[in-house]
């Protein structure tokens, strides 16, 4: 059974549905988005009980030829890896339609079937077994997102919307040389033509040739995360898009980068990476760094929770960069665990902002004693934000901290700095519209009402969960992490007792020296 081709078009048909909705039928609108948008999440969880745990390659596979001459099919696959992107994906987005059930925009035709395409557009490119086709789903997935700022942003639309769009197209045009540049230059080592990315892990580049094409592909990567200084699209987009659109832009969209990273960074380049090793790791501190005391003097409730993603995206990038099975695998969970937290967040700035009218955290206060659900749940977040023992949160940024420090301890100290600061700029977020005199109008307007609780508490149980059984997640993806770390790890001469994946040269010596002495022997 196609499983993942199944997963892709599902949204697409949805969205595809909006044509024939009449323009004013809000009704049936939402019913075409629920009803693609659970059966998307209803398909990843079959798929997702049906995974092989401890296999670490590609399993549900889906393979049609088109060009295939010049190395051009359709292969899209999951392994331990991506199934979880997968989920989160499928998952955030159903709570984005349910929430949008409820609170529609105008145009909601529109909106939704933008919603559907981006979710197609995500769902691609984490299943992507071509680097074609991974950059086709990479460019498609900006679509909607720029159409969605541009649209239904706030008044600075136009501007963030263009801003997103050039700063993301720059990366991926140099992304793209780095995709045909990678084909031919490994044709030449392999003699096989070819954009799959299987065939394509460990191949003998040389060091300066994994250098270059790993940088066109690093470019885009660094711009989607975000990391610093490249975040420049952040502030404007998420200052003005909806607050649903914002939050799918900081719990999905960002795991692009994350991403790109672990299935190409890598096992494709490993002397690439090895060469942009410590590069990333500062980049990533700076962000941790920049990203936790930006945060801590926002004005505003959205930037400020903004702000402190892009502290917790470094943290992210730190556990890829330091080349550690043990630090990687802390980044897939904490790439799931941010994407949750992160989405609960947005919803609760968006309910207190919706209902008061006012986001500037100085002008809201004294909520908790007439809302106390959204106040035991905001504390929920914020402790998860913290990455307090117990918390969701707490195995991965462990993970990623104690294997940065096995080899880099001074790194680790350094990402300590924003530990320290998220219990600054969150305890104040929290304290400051929580506690205190009441501001910002009656606070039982903003106690959780039926919508609230469809969108938060599945979130909530979700971190309850990962809180209790992180190695759920850590247990299905370790063999796919460690294949994927591995080349890396030898690039940069970790010891053998480090490594626990074999790493088969691409292509093997024996081919090689067999092929050398036939070409030999016919020149003589």
């Amino acid at each position: 059974m196609p499983w993942l081709t199944i997963i892709i078009v599902i949204p697409l048909l949805a969205a595809l549905a909006m044509f024939i909705v009449p323009e004013g039928d809000v009704g049936t609108a939402r019913l075409v988005a629920a009803l693609g948008a659970g059966l998307t999440l209803v398909m990843s969880v079959l798929m997702l009980a049906n995974f092989h745990r401890d296999f670490p390659g590609p399993q549900f596979v889906d393979h049609a030829g088109w060009a295939t001459q010049v190395g051009l099919d359709w292969i899209v696959w999951v392994d331990g890896i991506s199934i979880w992107l997968i989920m989160l994906t499928t998952g955030l987005f159903a709570i984005a339609v349910a929430y949008l059930c409820f609170r529609t925009p105008d145009r909601p035709r529109a909106f939704l079937a933008l919603i559907m395409l981006a979710e197609m557009g995500l769902l691609g490119l984490f299943s992507s077994g071509n680097l074609v086709l991974f950059y086709v789903f990479w460019e498609l997935m900006l679509v909607p997102f720029y159409f969605m700022i541009g649209m239904w942003g706030g008044a600075g639309r136009k501007l963030a919307s263009i801003k997103f769009v050039i700063y993301t197209m720059v990366g991926s045009l140099l992304m793209l040389v780095s995709i045909v540049a990678t084909a031919v230059i490994a044709h030449g080592i392999t003699g096989v033509y070819t954009f799959d990315i299987v065939a394509l892990r460990n191949v003998d580049y040389t060091r300066p040739e994994s250098i270059w094409l790993l940088a066109g592909f690093l470019l885009a990567f660094v711009i989607k995360l975000p990391l610093w200084p490249f975040h420049g699209w952040l502030p404007d987009a998420y200052r003005e898009s909806p607050i649903v659109v914002v939050a799918l832009l900081a719990a999905v969209v960002s795991k692009a980068g994350v991403y790109g990273l672990l299935r190409i960074g890598l096992p494709l380049f490993p002397r690439g990476m090895a060469y942009f090793q410590y590069p990333i790791i500062l980049l990533a501190l700076v962000s941790i760094v920049y990203g936790s005391l930006v945060a801590w003097r926002q004005p505003t409730m959205r930037m400020l929770v903004g702000y402190s993603s892009l502290a917790h995206l470094g943290f992210i990038a730190l556990g890829i960069a330091a080349i550690d099975p043990q630090a990687a695998q802390g980044a897939v969970l904490q790439m799931v665990n941010h994407g949750v937290v992160v989405v609960a967040a947005f919803a609760i700035v968006g309910i207190i902002a919706t209902r008061t009218g006012k986001e500037d955290i100085d002008d809201i206060g004294g909520l908790a004693a007439r809302a106390p659900w959204l106040s035991g749940i905001f504390l929920v977040v914020t402790m998860a934000s913290l990455a307090i023992p117990g918390s969701n949160s707490f195995a991965g940024e462990f993970f990623i901290l104690s294997g940065t420090f096995r080899h880099d301890w001074w790194a680790a100290a350094i990402a300590m700095i924003g530990v320290v600061y998220a219990s600054v700029y969150m305890l104040r977020l929290y304290q400051s519209s929580m506690n205190g005199p009441a501001r910002g109008g009656d606070p039982r307007r903003v106690e959780l009402r039926v919508r609230d609780v469809v969108v938060l508490v599945p979130l909530i149980a979700v971190m309850l969960f990962i809180a209790l059984w992180p190695q759920v997640l850590a247990g299905a993806s370790s063999a796919s992490v460690n294949a994927a770390v591995a080349p890396a790890q030898v690039a940069v001469g970790r010891p053998p007792s480090e490594i626990r994946s074999v790493v088969l040269p691409n292509p093997l010596p024996a081919t090689v020296s067999s092929a050398s002495g036939v070409t030999g022997g016919a020149s003589q």
